[in-house]
Order: structure tokens, then C-alpha cells, then sequence
């Protein structure tokens, strides 16, 4: 803060007879020392508060900040701004792709141009190689190891024409053992990775403990066959890279300076390192750096090559090569033709669709109309066997006046049910079969508006319910004394039958398809008959007995015929469906002691029973009771039982 002249105490009041209290001037003093300061930081506050005010000084050092972090040449600056660059070229990409291409289009001519060049070179040099080492005493010595070692003949070749290949990068946890990260070339056969860092971490423990080796003391390389893994130790991290051929002097330190790089830039991620190794994936670009290789530096040859007569041989092979294909193309044009020769039929012959522009070509231009009801398209260009970029076709809406495509109309806006048929003769539709009244009534108002039908003939049509009648009468085969009818699909039956022939009923309708329903309320048995004949035969009939329970002779037979009533009753009953039973009442003239005719009354109603028991009626339905006069009456008729038909008693 600036040092000012003190003039406060020339500002601050005096004391007037305590005008001015202690809580006023203690305000007051601290506005003169502390109100600039406080000025100051709210002025500090607002701008800080402020994003435009913030946007502005970040522009103003911004250019200066990645200056200096691209001098210092660590490669943080391109890390951090990798992912929001893409991100931000992606977006305009998809926003404006048109800038894009305009601002490379001077660009990528010169550098396709270049690519080709270069890759026609390399290919140029690996068919040289290939033949030379093909055709060469070097060559069929190298097939030969081939052939018996098992081992692929490019793979001989490249063993001994590589200096040298880093095949693979572990990144590992010294403590643990623990893979952090690992990269390796697309050429490289390898194992397991976790397997292989913990194996190598086993082994360099044990190369220390064996040889009882200082602390700062590692293992630097271990030598397998015709690889070499070097390994470079740090602090948090050793890195070990896989190794096939001679490594040269520089592989080592390039690797530490790889590893110093990774505990310089990522050491707070090596330290948090808990066994996830995508946690450490930023690190694999660092790796990618020691995937290095060289190729051996072959002598010089003198004289020509018999490559180079191979290389004569070889264009002569292109030659022909293309002219093959010129002839291939030749054939495929031909092809071509054919197979839109054969669509443009297909298309002609499918009714609804009339091709009014064919266009052959490498694209066949197909122009003309389709009817809607007309088949699909797409089955007949997938049968041509014509990619669908080689077709296009457009095709506009018209109606079709063809037969079976009006027929197919009418089908569709009429519904007509399973039974009826239709037929177009010469611009009039023909109905046929049966139909309910309504259905009717809708094809006659409907069938005229229809493109292609000029009238209707509906005189084939027979009302469904007539049609019904007809096929309930030939299922049936209903008595005479049964009466049927059909309205609105529905099955009237009245009149009598017998009880087998409407037992079935349900059963033989299940066949007859289109009933709405059955009334069959107006039908009774046949036998229904002859049960109320037999129980109007049998109720109050009397048993008449000479004196005490002798039944009259002539009773006897009458008792017989009764048993057999009794049991057709009850025959019947159980067809109806209507249970009852037999009361026996029997009775007395009421002369002599009370005792003596109710003893009396019983035994001739039990004397009743037993005798229908014994003529076969079931005892269960048979009850008795005796009733006793209440005057005593010198009247044989009353020396009776009677038999009565009540509902059956629990």
C-alpha cells in the first residue's frame, strides 16, 4: 500500500457536550483506516466475480503460457489440449463439413499423391526382397530351415534379415509384481502379460537373493533364445522391453528416458497405481516410443540382379493380369445386362405395375406406375440379384382395372364372409353363396362405387339364416313332431322329441358353424308324456284288505302292475331328471281300540311295502305312516292303503 500524508486526524470530530456517541466515532475511524483497503478488495471481488473480466486477463497471458510450455518441449501442452482439440475439429466437422473439405482440398491431392507414391515404392522393395531371397542360394537354404523347423518361410526371412524388433513393453509394479501397463507390435506373438510381469519380477528377486546383491544391485537383461529383455528400474516403476535379435547401445537409454519421463510427468498415477491398469492407459503413447526396429544393411550388390528379370517377368504377369480383367469386366457388363433384362420382365409381367421409362446402365433408371394392391418390389429386386444402389426405380400410385386386381379390391373393401364367392364377368361382379340380410344390403350400395365394377348380380345369394335352417335340418334330422326355425342365426326348436334325440343336441350344433345361439325352451321330451301318465296312474291309488292285512285276491294282480309302474316311473324320473317317492298310508275303519288300528295301519302300509320290495322296486323310495279315522266308521272301503307320489324326504 502506498504511504499517503496522515491528514485523518484533521477530519475526525471533536467532542460536542457527547453530541457524537462512542459507537459513531469507532464507525467512523475505522472508515479512515480501513476504507481504501476495503475499496480495494471489493473492487478485486467484482472482477474476479466477473467472467468477461476473467475471459479478458486469460486471453491476455494465454498466448505467452503455451509459448513457453511448447519451448520447454515436455509434451504436457499437447497431452492436455489432445482431447478438447479433437473433440472441438470433430464438432465443427460435423457442423460445417463443407469448410472442412475447402480448407484441405489444396492439401490432399499432393499428399495422396505422396502416399501412393511411397507405398508403390515399399511394395516395389518387398517384391525385390521376396524374389531375391526367393530365388537366391541364400533363399532356398532359408525355405529349407523352413520347411524343417515348421516355422513360416517369412518368418525365416525376417530372422535373418532383422537387426533388431522391440516386440513388447511391460510396465510393472516393482513391489508387486503387478502389470501397470503394457503395449506390443502388431507383429508380435505373445503370451500372457500378467503371467509374464509377475514371472520377471520373480526373477529378479531371486537373482538378488541368490547372489546376495546390494540394494541399488538389478538385474539388467535376460537373455531366451533370440530375445533379449532388457529391463531399466525406477522408483515407482520398471519398464522391461522385449527384445528380438541384437539390441543396439541406444535401446537401453532410450528406454530411460522413456521411464524418467513417465515418474517426471505421471508420477501422482504411478503412485496411485491400485491394480487398474486402465487407470494408467495415458501412459501408453509414452511406451509406444521404445517399439522400435531396424532392418540389417545388406552388401552391395555387382552386376544385375535376377530380380530385375523377375521384375520384367513380373510385368509382363500385370499385363496379363489386366487384360484378364478387362475381360472379367467385359463379362460382369454382360452380366449386368442380363440380370436388368431379366428385373425389367419380372416387373412387366407383375400385375399392377407398368413401366413407362427403362434407362439401362451401369444404374438401371426405372420409371412407371404400381397399384397399391400390386405385389411388393422389393422381393423382385432382391431375386434379380442387382445391388440396390444399382436400381433406382420410382414408381407412381394408379388404379389397375385388371380382373384379378378389381377382384382383390372388392375382396378387400367388401369382407365377404368364408362363404361367399365372387367372380367378375365383363365389368359386373357375381355374388354367390350365403350371407346374412345386412351384408347383403352393404354389397349392393358398396360394389358400384368400386373402380372397375359397372353392376352387381347378387341373385346367387341366399339369406344365411335360410342357409342355417338347411344345414341344422340335414345335422338333425329332427322328428316330425319337431319344429325349427332360424332368425338373426338363431335356432328355435319347439315341439317333442325323444330325450336321446335332445340329449344330443348340444353335440351335433358344435358342427354347425354360424349360430349365434339355441332356444330350445319350446322342446319337451316324448317321455315327459308318459311319466305324467304313469304318476297320475299310480298317485292315490288304494290297496284294499279283507280284514286285518290280507290283501284282497283280487288286489294281488292290481299290486303287480302297480310294481311295475313304480319302477317305469322311476326309470323315467332318473332321464327327467325329476326324483320322487312312494307314500304308503295305511288305514283302518277305525272300529275296535285306538291302539289296535294304529298297530293295524301300519302293518298294512309295511304289508304294502314289503310286497313291492319283493317285486323289485328299490325300498329307498318307498315311505309309509298310518293315519287313524277320527270317528269309527263300518265302511270295508276304508280297510285300504294308499300310495301317493311326494318329493323325495332327506
Amino acid at each position: 500500500m502506498s504511504h499517503r500524508p496522515d491528514t485523518r486526524a484533521s477530519v475526525i470530530p471533536a467532542a460536542s457536550g457527547g453530541a457524537t456517541s462512542d459507537g459513531d466515532e469507532l464507525q467512523t475511524l475505522k472508515k479512515l483506516l480501513l476504507g481504501e483497503e476495503k475499496a480495494e478488495l471489493e473492487r478485486l471481488r467484482e472482477h474476479v466475480e466477473d467472467p468477461g473480466l476473467r475471459a479478458g486477463d486469460v486471453a491476455e497471458v494465454l498466448p505467452d503460457a503455451i509459448r513457453r510450455a511448447d519451448a520447454e518441449g515436455d509434451g504436457e501442452l499437447t497431452e492436455a489440449l489432445e482431447a478438447p482439440v479433437t473433440e472441438c475439429i470433430e464438432s465443427a466437422i460435423q457442423r460445417n463439413p463443407d469448410s472442412f473439405a475447402n480448407a484441405l482440398y489444396p492439401v490432399m491431392g499432393p499428399a495422396i499423391r505422396q502416399s501412393i507414391a511411397n507405398t508403390l515404392k515399399g511394395l516395389i522393395e518387398n517384391i525385390n526382397r521376396t524374389l531375391e531371397h526367393s530365388l537366391s542360394i541364400q533363399g532356398l537354404k532359408w525355405r529349407l530351415e523352413a520347411m524343417r523347423t515348421g516355422t513360416p518361410f517369412a518368418e525365416v526371412v525376417l530372422r535373418h534379415t532383422l537387426a533388431y524388433r522391440v516386440e513388447q513393453v511391460f510396465l510393472i509394479e516393482p513391489r508387486s509384481g503387478l502389470l501397470m501397463q503394457h503395449v506390443a507390435d502388431e507383429l508380435a506373438v505373445g503370451g500372457d502379460a500378467d503371467a509374464i510381469s509377475g514371472m520377471l519380477t520373480a526373477i529378479t528377486r531371486f537373482v538378488q537373493d541368490a547372489f546376495a546383491a546390494e540394494r541399488d544391485d538389478e538385474l539388467e537383461s535376460v537373455e531366451v533364445g533370440d530375445h533379449t529383455v532388457l529391463l531399466v528400474h525406477g522408483p515407482r516403476a520398471y519398464l522391461a522391453a522385449v527384445v528380438r535379435g541384437l539390441p543396439p547401445p541406444d535401446l537401453r537409454e532410450r528406454c530411460q528416458q522413456v521411464l524418467e519421463q513417465l515418474h517426471a510427468h505421471h508420477r501422482t498415477l504411478l503412485e496411485g497405481f491400485d491394480g487398474n491398469a486402465e487407470a494408467l492407459a495415458p501412459l501408453r503413447h509414452r511406451l509406444e516410443r521404445c517399439l522400435i526396429s531396424a532392418q540389417r544393411e545388406r552388401p552391395a550388390r555387382r552386376g544385375l540382379s535376377p530380380a530385375l528379370i523377375l521384375l520384367l517377368l513380373a510385368l509382363a504377369g500385370l499385363l496379363a493380369w489386366w487384360g484378364w480383367g478387362r475381360w472379367q469386366a467385359w463379362q460382369a457388363a454382360r452380366d449386368l445386362e442380363a440380370r436388368q433384362q431379366r428385373l425389367v420382365e419380372r416387373l412387366e409381367q407383375t400385375p399392377g405395375i407398368t413401366l413407362t421409362e427403362v434407362r439401362p446402365g451401369p444404374v438401371l433408371h426405372l420409371r412407371g406406375l404400381r397399384d397399391p394392391l400390386a405385389p411388393p418390389v422389393k422381393p423382385l429386386l432382391q431375386a434379380s440379384g442387382l445391388a440396390p444402389e444399382q436400381v433406382r426405380l420410382a414408381l407412381r400410385p394408379y388404379i389397375d382395372l385388371s380382373p384379378r386386381l378389381v377382384l382383390e379390391r372388392a375382396q378387400r373393401k367388401l369382407h365377404p364372409p368364408p362363404e361367399i364367392t365372387l367372380a367378375l364377368d365383363d365389368g359386373t361382379l357375381r355374388l354367390s353363396g350365403y350371407a346374412d340380410d345386412d351384408w347383403i344390403a352393404r354389397a349392393r350400395m358398396l360394389a358400384p362405387l368400386l373402380p372397375g365394377i359397372q353392376a352387381v348380380d347378387a341373385s346367387g345369394l341366399v339369406p344365411y339364416d335360410d342357409y342355417l335352417l338347411q344345414q341344422v335340418r340335414e345335422r338333425l334330422e329332427p322328428p316330425p313332431s319337431v319344429q325349427l326355425a332360424v332368425n338373426d342365426r338363431r335356432l328355435s326348436l319347439a315341439g317333442s322329441a325323444p330325450l336321446d334325440w335332445i340329449a344330443a343336441l348340444p353335440q351335433r350344433l358344435d358342427s354347425i358353424e354360424g349360430l349365434a345361439g339355441v332356444d330350445s325352451s319350446g322342446l319337451q321330451p316324448e317321455e315327459a308324456a308318459e311319466y305324467d301318465s304313469l304318476r297320475a296312474r299310480i298317485d292315490g291309488r288304494a290297496i284294499y284288505f279283507d280284514a286285518d292285512t290280507k290283501i284282497v285276491a283280487r288286489q294281488k294282480d292290481a299290486l303287480d302292475a302297480l310294481a311295475q309302474d313304480i319302477l317305469r316311473l322311476a326309470a323315467l324320473g332318473r332321464r327327467l331328471q325329476r326324483p320322487f317317492q312312494v307314500r304308503i298310508t295305511g288305514r283302518t275303519d277305525g272300529i275296535g281300540s285306538m291302539e289296535y288300528n294304529r298297530r293295524l295301519a301300519r302293518q298294512r302300509a309295511l304289508t304294502v311295502r314289503d310286497r313291492l320290495v319283493a317285486l323289485g322296486v328299490p325300498s329307498e323310495l318307498l315311505v309309509w305312516e298310518a293315519r287313524l279315522e277320527s270317528q269309527p266308521v263300518m265302511d270295508p272301503q276304508l280297510r285300504r292303503a294308499e300310495l301317493h307320489i311326494v318329493p323325495p324326504q332327506d
